[in-house]
């Protein structure tokens, strides 16, 4: 018996060999299936975005010859249409100078050239032309505010009959069931909604690609981005290419496109405008609905016109769970030149040269326009960041990581959904190895939640800081605040991912839940360039930012403003008023 302890029998020994056999036939034949299973699901992806691209191209293709005329799509009378302020359009469309169908057409020939350009369009909307056709079919006693306003929507955003494919493979051929409440109250006061536009893959990025819609390019530099995630519409509405954009900020989204795209871009308080019908791959992602423009005053025109309920266009009907804040004139003026406070940088996260250059020369801009800047500090450091990726991605990358399950991923979002898989107790680990050269590094690593205490006490904490700036900003006591929208200019596509913390400046307006919206001022000079041999690099991440910048000449670079959550009018009006400053600046130098 004791021998037997030891040594196996030869009858033990063929049931071994049996049963080891088996379990190996077991094992081959389980990792054959999964591997066929793999390829299936492979194959049934690329045919799936085969032939919604064939679609597509085929649909543009029957657009393209209905909008030919005389061998061009640019007609002399549609390139008049789509230079006109939108003032003059809503103007003209009203009397009937412009039909709803000569805009559309105008502006769909003009947003194709631009796409064949910079790939910023996922679907051009087959409707519109029976919409447009209807609206020229109304008295004038009918038309709404907005009568034959073309509007292009960003792909994330429900539009009835089209698809809301952030992206995703998987979410293609699942055509919205209705519109967004946002875009029905549009549709609501005339406007026509004309194309869905591109986005990164699951929006989690400042770049604007993915593997299905493919790459959507800066308009000075294929090979950088147009900022995302309403990459698509900034590119387009900079272009010249649509009058409106609808977009979305839930760190950035619209306000870094319009950044790097030289258009203005706007965030107003999360609750102001509807979300609802705003797709995301998390069932609890919150976003506040945006508008990318390139006139600060038609951003300030159509919020009113949202939050102004008519009888029959009224959001508050569309989203009754939607706070009723209608718009007050009476927060357009504070009866006294603006109290603007100005953040120069974050010490945690430096700006390059240029991005320093048009804060500084925005802050003399609007002290010789007579306003009154004060210096303002917001706290911001490794837990200021932490606490925003841990809100922004409080599941720990389980709905990220089900989103890309059996996706191509795109290079924008592959370090974030490669780190998200890292287990919870080796990230601690992973940041001590990486010490002090990686300073955003370690609190990326940190950014996870443990438990559903956890989570209470991250409520509890980013409370905590809104209440701190709150009472700094009324003890400062300010009306607007300015600050730098992005670290840095527009960086090369492959840089994105390594970038993220540049987005500090918009992200902390979305955890304070301040309107804040976007100026542009300037572009990246060869004086920029220059300076940045001397832009500070102790960390190998701020090396990234410096490198990154390296021949960004001409790109656009322009300012952040914020105000208190609730005070869109206040905001919108100090805007105008900080862009006629800055008009009237650079004229004089």
């Amino acid at each position: 018996m004791g021998t037997r302890q030891w040594l196996l029998s030869a009858g033990d020994l063929d049931r071994w060999t049996l049963g080891a056999a088996g379990a190996t036939a077991a094992s081959a034949a389980a990792l054959l299936w999964y591997l066929t299973r793999g390829c299936s699901v492979k194959s049934e992806y690329y045919e799936r975005v085969r032939r919604r691209l064939d679609l597509e191209r085929h649909r543009r293709q029957l657009l393209t010859q209905q909008l030919t005329a005389g061998g061009q799509l640019m007609t002399v009378r549609r390139q008049l249409i789509v230079e006109l302020p939108l003032a003059q359009l809503i103007e003209q469309l009203q009397s009937g100078k412009i039909t709803a169908t000569e805009a559309l057409r105008a502006y769909q020939a003009k947003a194709m050239e631009i796409t064949e350009q910079y790939n910023c369009i996922t679907e051009f909307v087959t409707t519109a032309e029976e919409r447009a056709a209807a609206l020229d079919a109304l008295p004038e006693s009918k038309r709404g505010p907005l009568h034959g306003v073309p509007i292009s929507v960003k792909d994330s955003i429900d539009l009835e009959g089209f698809d809301s494919t952030l992206g995703l493979a998987k979410y293609l051929d699942r055509p919205a069931a209705s519109n967004a409440p946002l875009v029905q109250t549009l549709i609501d006061l005339g406007a026509v909604p004309f194309c869905k536009t591109n986005v990164p893959q699951t929006l989690m990025s400042f770049g604007c690609s993915n593997p299905v819609w493919g790459v959507t390019t800066n308009i000075r530099d294929p090979a950088r981005v147009p900022g995302g995630s309403s990459g698509g519409e900034a590119v387009l509405v900079a272009a010249g290419g649509s009058p409106l954009g609808l977009g979305s900020d839930i760190g950035g989204s619209a306000r870094v496109p319009a950044l790097f795209s030289g258009c203005c871009g706007f965030k107003p308080t999360c609750g102001r405008v509807s979300s609802v019908g705003e797709t995301s791959f998390m069932p609890a992602c919150t976003g506040a609905g945006g508008s990318n423009n390139n006139n600060n005053n038609n951003v300030r025109r159509v919020l009113r016109l949202i939050t102004t309920p008519l009888p029959g266009a009224d959001m508050y009907r569309l989203d009754p769970l939607l706070p009723r804040v209608l718009w007050n004139e009476t927060l357009e003026s504070a009866g006294r030149p603006w109290r603007v406070g100005y953040l120069s940088e974050l010490p945690f996260c430096p700006v390059t040269p240029g991005v320093r250059r048009v804060l500084t020369e925005t802050v003399s801009a609007l002290e010789a326009a007579g306003m009154e800047l004060v210096p303002f500090q917001l706290d911001c450091g490794p837990a200021e960041l932490q606490l925003f990726l841990q809100q922004a991605l409080p599941d720990n990358g389980a709905f990220l990581g089900r989103a890309l399950e059996n996706e191509n991923l795109d290079v924008s979002v592959a370090d974030l959904a490669n780190g998200m898989k890292l287990p919870t107790w080796v990230r601690p680990l992973i940041s001590w190895v990486l010490g002090s050269r990686y300073r955003f590094a370690s609190s990326r690593l940190k950014a996870w939640t443990a438990d559903p205490e956890q989570a209470v006490v991250l409520r509890a904490a980013r409370d905590q800081y809104v209440q701190r700036t709150v009472t700094r900003w009324r003890a400062a006591r300010l009306d607007l605040l300015l600050l730098p929208g992005f670290a840095c200019p527009p960086p090369p596509r492959h840089r994105v991912s390594e970038l993220i913390v540049g987005g500090l400046y918009t992200m902390l307006m979305n955890m304070l839940n301040f309107p804040a919206g976007i100026l542009t001022v300037d572009r990246e000079t060869e004086e920029d360039q220059a300076a940045l041999e001397h832009y500070p690099t102790p960390s190998v991440e701020l090396q990234w930012f410096k490198d990154a910048s390296r021949g960004a000449l001409g790109q656009p670079l322009g300012v952040q403003v914020a105000a208190l959550p609730w005070m869109e009018e206040q905001l919108l009006a100090g805007m105008c008023d900080i862009e006629r400053a800055i008009e009237k600046h650079y004229r004089k130098t």
